[in-house]
């Protein structure tokens, strides 16, 4: 009788399991109807001749020249670099520029006089110290404006215990470098939020009669509704992130002409740059590929030039409203989404570009997601184990310390940017948005650039300096790095 019992018990945890299975790997009708086309191969191979022949020109998009200072905060990473190119693309004397970052930018601006600062946001006194070094005479009476984009992020934390991780650098590092930017005499801070703070944790172990996790199907833009609780969100990160917001938003202040606001990039930020092989399409291409159960799973993703432009223009709309006499509505303290100018794309989009674009070898197996999804329980347990009752265990690292719940939440939800207030024109109360790379063209731009440098034995594909090149593609993991400013 007792085996009997076991064996239905069994069987019914095991067709649970597959009906888990089948309704993470469902694609909503909601879903498939804001972005029903798939990339070809044609379509992407036209892309890539086109990104190669007559590259998208971006510096039309870039406000004109303000004539300030700039502190850029975490300028050495992808979309603070991204921010100190287009300044100087658009005329800014680099003198006036000045990175705060752990790690250094790239050489080539440094030659170009761009002063670097190694700064540990997380130090107060360092921050102070780092902002009142005297800066060139030539520039040293012009106005201040200061882009803060540092950030640490962990998709595999949901726990209390583990928020010192992301908050100390996202909460703590915030709070120093707002505070050093108005005692410097800033008059303009935009800061990088992110999209993600407005997801809700969906709900996987679905009732056997539902097809669908809750909140399969979310869209991020600015009157989205928030969580309101911790275990709402769909991990530390995006509840660090909120807090770092709220402090940016409400130091907005027209009578002391300090002016703030944030940019709520959409998930999944891509680009090339100093630090591109830390994104997703990054990792991908550097790791070889990975094993995948998100393909058909669609959101939004963003480029970081696009992203830099958003910043841009939010510093352009505070400088313009602030003038005396300005009609435009005051958009000060606020928070604006970006995205690509696209509908959003399926993670098989990105593996079909991958495949048929790089020069090195990339591969996607497809996993089952719900004994991944058990086995993130698992892990997460380890990890709490650790942390609490027994430190002298090994911490996790890797690809397997980011498989936990968390990270499920934030992959395999069908997540759509809206952007539409951003891309309002400046009387109407928007940025006057208006994202010049695609995704298509933004990632094709990305295989340009990780093509060069495999053919000149300068990339590192999973843990070999150089690869051989032997042909134009190859037939063909969705695990977000931690990064650190």
């Amino acid at each position: 009788m007792a085996w009997i019992i076991l064996t239905s018990v069994l069987g019914l945890a095991a067709l649970y399991l597959y009906h888990v299975n089948s309704a993470m790997k469902r694609v909503p009708e909601e879903a498939h109807k804001a972005s029903p086309r798939r990339w070809t191969v044609d379509e992407i191979e036209s892309a890539y001749k086109k990104s190669l022949e007559s590259p998208v020109d971006t510096t039309k998009n870039l406000p004109p020249k303000q004539s300030r200072r700039y502190v850029v905060v975490g300028g050495s990473g992808l979309v603070g670099g991204w921010i100190v190119s287009h300044l100087l693309a658009r005329g800014e004397d680099p003198a006036s520029l000045r990175i705060l970052d752990l790690l250094s930018p790239t050489q080539d601006i440094l030659d170009r006089g761009v002063t670097y600062v190694k700064t540990n946001i997380t130090d107060e006194l360092v921050v102070s110290t780092s902002f009142e070094q005297p800066w060139p005479e030539s520039v040293a009476r012009l106005p201040l404006t200061v882009f803060h984009t540092a950030a640490t992020i962990r998709p595999q934390d949901r726990l209390k215990m583990f928020l010192p991780y992301c908050s100390k650098v996202n909460i703590d590092g915030t709070k120093n470098v707002l505070s050093a930017a108005r005692k410097a005499g800033a008059s303009c801070f935009v800061s990088t939020s992110s999209g993600s703070i407005s997801l809700h944790k969906p709900n996987f172990w679905v009732a056997p009669w539902s097809k669908l996790p809750s909140r399969a199907v979310q869209v991020i833009s600015d009157d989205a509704k928030i969580p309101q609780y911790h275990d709402q969100f769909f991990g530390n990160y995006a509840v660090t992130k909120l807090e770092s917001e709220t402090i940016v938003r409400s130091a907005d202040s027209q009578t002391s002409n300090f002016r703030t606001g944030c940019i709520r990039p959409a998930n999944g930020i891509y680009g090339i740059g100093s630090d591109a092989s830390m994104t997703i399409t990054g990792v991908y291409l550097r790791k070889g590929g990975s094993p995948t159960w998100v393909r058909p799973v669609i959101q939004s993703f963003v480029n970081a030039e696009n992203v830099s432009i958003a910043h841009l223009l939010y510093e352009q709309r505070l400088l313009e409203q602030s003038k005396p006499g300005s009609t435009l509505p005051n958009i000060g303290g606020q928070a604006f989404v970006v995205t690509d100018p696209n509908p959003a794309v399926s993670f098989n989009d990105v593996y079909t570009l991958l495949s048929t674009l790089s020069k090195t070898p990339v591969s996607f197996p497809t996993v089952q997601p719900a004994p991944l999804l058990v086995v993130s329980y698992l892990v997460e347990l380890y990890c709490v184990i650790q942390h609490t009752y027994l430190p002298w265990l090994p911490r996790l690292t890797g690809d397997l310390a980011q498989m936990q719940p968390s990270l499920f939440a934030i992959s395999d939800v069908f997540c759509f940017a809206d952007d539409s207030r951003a891309r309002k024109a400046p009387e109407h109360g928007g940025l006057g948005y208006e994202p010049p790379i695609t995704t298509l063209e933004g990632m094709c731009k990305q295989l340009l650039d990780w093509n060069a440098k495999a053919e000149a034995k300068l990339v590192d594909v999973a843990g070999k300096s150089t690869v051989e090149i032997t042909g134009d593609g190859v037939d063909v993991k969705l695990v977000s790095p931690e990064t650190k400013i």
